[in-house]
């Protein structure tokens, strides 16, 4: 009797997660706080094939983790993508 294939479950961490968008973007993303937000989330869905609602998910999962940040100075906005989650700072504002 053939069986059907179980499909395969990805785990998507978020070191990899942020590896994958820092591949993606380099360290800085020229945006708003939500268009960059949905740049980042809309490269999560193309990359590993998530819903937005997960990829949202993640997103919000990588900004709490310091993965990624939200970054306002002086001279403009961005999201700044840091993949090293030995040296990220969580919910560290900057």
């Amino acid at each position: 009797m053939l069986r059907a294939q179980e499909p395969e479950i990805l785990v998507i961490g978020p070191a990899r997660a942020a590896e994958a968008l820092y591949q993606e973007f380099g360290a800085l993303v020229d945006a708003d706080y939500m268009p960059g937000k949905t740049l980042l989330r809309d490269a999560l869905c193309d990359r590993f094939g998530l819903s937005q609602l997960a990829a949202e998910e993640l997103c919000d999962e990588l900004e709490g983790a310091g993965l990624v940040r939200f970054v306002a100075t002086p001279e403009g906005v961005g999201w700044n993508i840091h993949p090293d989650p030995e040296t990220a700072a969580p919910d560290r504002m900057i």
